[in-house]
């Protein structure tokens, strides 16, 4: 996978999974993938509300739902790219959606968490929800990591179950 944000190639290890992480790796990783859900939905309500895009810069000012569910994705791109925490075969499915989201992840992060001087050179809710390809990739990338998370959860609980049955 190319990460063309810094122009080098970034691959996930191989052959690991969620099933590797701790249980408090992976607590950490569902309380911010709550996080994340609860930014999502209040996205899409704001969104489903109407909304006309025009160059006010308070109209930025509604969407800070969004920043925050793309700034909180960023961390479970980086994640799944640097530590590799989906399998494969997941990585596969989500190569090409992960690689062409992250530098709007990345973008959004830094806005939600450094304060700029000016509001000139940062993105524009209006300009990156015009781009309806990019909100159906976030969408599909946010999907496949709940799934990877709750199929690992409920993995375990049923691992737990079987264990103390006996």
């Amino acid at each position: 996978m190319r990460d063309m944000t810094v122009g080098i190639a970034v691959e996930a290890p191989q052959n690991w999974s969620l099933r590797g992480a701790s249980i408090n790796h992976l607590t950490c990783l569902l309380r911010h993938w709550t996080w994340a859900d609860e930014a999502m939905a209040r996205f899409e309500r704001e969104l489903a509300g109407g909304w006309e895009y025009d160059d006010d810069p308070q109209a930025d000012h509604l969407f800070g739902a969004y920043y925050q569910w793309c700034a909180l994705l960023c961390g479970f791109a980086e994640a799944a790219l640097e530590h590799g925490f989906l399998s494969t075969s997941q990585m596969d499915t989500l190569g090409a959606d992960l690689e062409a989201c992250l530098p709007v992840l990345r973008a959004c992060r830094q806005l939600l968490v450094v304060i700029p001087a000016s509001r000139e050179d940062q993105p524009r809710i209006g300009r990156l929800l015009r781009d309806q390809e990019t909100v159906r990739r976030l969408r599909h990338v946010h999907r496949a990591f709940g799934e990877a998370l709750h199929e690992e959860r409920a993995s375990r609980e049923l691992d737990f179950l079987d264990t103390h049955e006996q």
